[in-house]
């Protein structure tokens, strides 16, 4: 009797847990395995309390949906953080991780929205077997370039930015001084395509120039972020209530005569405008970018 007692006794546990897989599933992953995952983020100087309509900051570290999964990517980005652990919830979560690792484009893009000194040069993703996701980022800018970035802007507003003056005219005096004192060099590789090689060299090619904007900007508290086509990077930036474009690059053309050029043609004009005068390098995902429609 006691043998058969055990046996249903056994087939009852069976029985509660099929019936209860899921709960008790969930219950081991939130209050074993994921309770000792890295559940706090920290946000050191350069988080960016914005929200954009492609991605929002969060506060949760679960992801439910593939919005959310887009969130909590953006969120760690931008908080600086190197390294990280969230938890995937939904069903076909590991498959979206897979599909953004193996599209850097969209990842990529997501680094557009944050503060150049929290954007990444690389980041892996490792899928766990218990739903677990874990981020490393290599940061793009090291301790040293940012203090000697920042020392270049700080100068710069000290000399020649006063509370007075409307931010039009801030960001039109720091767009001519950049292209007055930066040369156009394609022949950079892509380790040196940062804001910091242009301040060291006074050479840059777009993403120098797009991150140095984006760093200035962010200086002055006036709401921005990058734009990036297939083969070209710049600024959009959100002045007296309108999404408006910026690219440093194309007002320092590279002129077949030698001579040195500062134009306003692409200074804080409108999708319109942009496009009506370069659609090839100009064409961005409007999915993405969904602000400069």
């Amino acid at each position: 009797m006691r043998d058969l007692a055990k046996i249903v006794f056994m087939l009852s546990l069976v029985a509660v847990v099929y019936i209860y897989k899921d709960s008790i599933t969930g219950f081991v992953y939130d209050n074993i395995i994921y309770r000792n995952s890295n559940k706090v983020l920290t946000y050191n100087e350069y988080y960016l309390n914005n929200d954009f309509l492609f991605v929002q900051n969060t506060d949760s570290k679960e992801v439910n949906n593939y919005q959310e999964l887009l969130n909590i990517l953006y969120t760690i980005i931008n908080s600086g953080e190197s390294n990280f652990t969230f938890y995937c919830k939904y069903d076909n979560c590991i498959n979206d991780i897979k599909v953004l690792t193996e599209d850097e484009n969209i990842v990529s893009n997501i680094n557009n929205f944050v503060h150049p000194f929290n954007s990444f040069s690389t980041i892996s993703i490792d899928i766990k077997q218990d739903k677990r996701i874990a981020i490393k980022l290599n940061k793009l800018y090291s301790d040293y370039q940012i203090m000697y970035i920042k020392a270049y802007i700080e100068n710069f507003i000290n000399n020649n930015i006063n509370d007075s003056m409307q931010d039009k005219d801030k960001i039109k005096l720091f767009h001519d001084y950049i292209i007055n004192n930066t040369e156009y060099d394609q022949n950079i590789n892509t380790s040196e395509n940062s804001a910091y090689n242009l301040v060291k060299s006074g050479k840059a090619i777009c993403g120098g120039y797009s991150d140095i904007m984006a760093i200035y900007l962010n200086f002055l508290n006036i709401k921005n972020y990058k734009i990036s086509s297939e083969n070209h990077i710049w600024n959009l930036i959100y002045l007296d209530g309108k999404w408006l474009h910026l690219d440093m690059t194309w007002d320092d053309p590279v002129a077949s005569d030698g001579n040195q050029y500062l134009l306003h043609n692409f200074f804080l004009i409108d999708t319109n405008e942009l496009l009506n005068l370069d659609k090839v390098e100009h064409s961005f995902d409007y999915n993405i970018y969904m602000e400069a429609k």
